[in-house]
């Protein structure tokens, strides 16, 4: 597989809620950067294990119901990866303004980085539309 379609797969799993498919292209020594953002005010670097316990959470389906990545461009440089994608959450709580069943959106912008056909290295610059009451 090319690095881009790594990242795709990836994404896939990741918006299926697909635990074992989304860690088996993720490096040991894998670094998510999350930029600031509404939701996220103060950014963070997350490692594997917490990685994986905001997964699983996510996946118990107590905040979202469903979600969906919907690819724009992606580019691949070398050992790089650039996705843009406008990300859809299926809310089962209220959040700000929005109630269970609005969707929230986000404009993303997630740079992937791979080594030894894994992602280890992943920054995400996250946009969220406004949900404030």
């Amino acid at each position: 597989m090319t690095n881009s379609e790594i990242v795709r797969s990836y994404v896939a799993a990741v918006q299926n809620f697909d635990e074992a498919a989304a860690f088996e292209l993720l490096h040991p020594e894998i670094q998510f950067r999350e930029l600031p953002n509404r939701i996220r005010p103060k950014g963070g670097v997350d490692d594997l294990a917490a990685m994986r316990a905001g997964f699983k959470r996510a996946a118990e389906g107590m905040v979202l119901r469903a979600q969906r990545y919907i690819l724009g461009e992606v580019i691949e440089a070398a050992d790089r990866v650039v996705v843009e994608a406008r990300w859809e959450g299926d809310l089962v709580v209220p959040v700000g303004k929005l109630q269970p069943g609005d969707t929230l959106v986000a404009h993303i912008c997630m740079v992937f980085r791979l080594r030894d056909d894994r992602i280890i290295e992943q920054r995400n610059y996250d946009c969220y539309e406004d949900f404030s009451a």
